[in-house]
């Protein structure tokens, strides 16, 4: 069966080495597996990894709009290239 490629644009308002929330006007619904392409201007090249959505706000009683993602299956490469991409954000404390 194709595969259909989609392209939506979202900002990531929060971002860890398990998941992300991706702030969007039209979320996936939860369970629907993505590639999620990360751009930033820390990295050389974007980092696409592959989620699973866990939950969805539709932006009622003043919440973002939006849906939060689980990363699935982070290879070796992945998750180095992740880890480099959050600390250059400052999302990861260095000690």
């Amino acid at each position: 069966e194709p595969r259909s490629t989609l392209e939506h644009t979202g900002r990531t308002t929060d971002i860890s080495m398990a998941g992300v929330f991706v702030q969007t006007e039209r979320p996936p619904a939860p369970g629907t597996r993505l590639v999620l392409t990360l751009v930033s201007p820390t990295a050389w090249e974007p980092l696409s990894i592959p989620v699973e959505v866990r939950w969805v706000s539709d932006g009622s009683k003043g919440r973002t709009r939006g849906f939060g993602a689980h990363f699935e299956g982070l290879g070796t490469t992945q998750a180095a290239a992740l880890y480099e991409l959050l600390q250059a954000s400052a999302y990861v404390e260095v000690r």
